[in-house]
């Protein structure tokens, strides 16, 4: 490896540590319902004072996490189950075909669409031909398996096509249907964790796709 090619590596350290430490943040506020351990966790390692300072939703979070009581995490556990679970009509499905096919409908292109993603990374989805593989849950941990992989990487040529897998994932897919689906549990919750998730969630992937597309703007000179 040159000179240039190790420059770059470090120099993109941070960047990708950031951007991980983000994605798993959205992984748990979004993957399983509300427990006093899992706030606690992320009370604890969220870089929520970060957040506050710079995002609205980090703000609400900051807030929630600040004043959270044991009636308040009881009382998010059932709003998870009504918003992304049920019993009974979603309010917000977390499945992407939902929300870009026209009869909201599941398993239709977009699901072939990521399996197919993931499978050229040589990954599977654990309930696949089961339920739906453009859950939420999946599509983040998928970003988070690229980013991993960006972390790893040392040759320019290879960074830059993992970069690229990424903002192709993110403008055809994450970017698509993610909007709508933060509107429905903003328009829909009174939950301040969950509203505070979906701003929180919604921005940073619009942000992330912005970085990375300056980040690959300025890397060709030293291919």
């Amino acid at each position: 490896m040159n000179t240039t090619t190790e420059t770059l590596h470090i120099q993109l350290q941070p960047f990708f540590l950031s951007r991980k430490k983000y994605y798993q943040l959205l992984h748990l506020l979004f993957s399983v319902p509300a427990t006093g351990e899992l706030l606690v966790e992320i009370q604890h390692n969220g870089n929520l004072r970060g957040l506050e300072e710079i995002h609205d939703g980090g703000k609400i979070l900051r807030n929630f996490f600040e004043h959270m009581t044991v009636e308040q995490i009881e009382r998010e556990n059932e709003e998870y189950q009504r918003l992304f679970i049920g019993p009974g009509p979603l309010v917000a499905p977390p499945w992407e075909s939902y929300y870009r096919s026209r009869e909201h409908l599941l398993f239709e292109e977009w699901t072939y669409q990521i399996r197919e993603q993931y499978h050229l990374f040589g990954l599977q989805y654990k309930n696949e031909n089961n339920e739906p593989d453009d859950h939420l849950i999946p599509e983040l941990e998928f970003m988070l398996y690229l980013v991993d992989l960006c972390l790893q990487e040392t040759e320019t040529d290879r960074l830059v096509e993992l970069i690229s897998s990424q903002i192709h994932f993110l403008e055809n897919h994450l970017t698509m249907w993610i909007p709508y689906f933060c509107k429905r549990i903003i328009e829909q919750t009174n939950s301040q964790l969950y509203l505070g998730a979906s701003m929180l969630l919604e921005d940073l992937l619009t942000f992330d796709l912005t970085t990375l597309l300056e980040v690959r703007e300025a890397l060709p000179d030293v291919r």
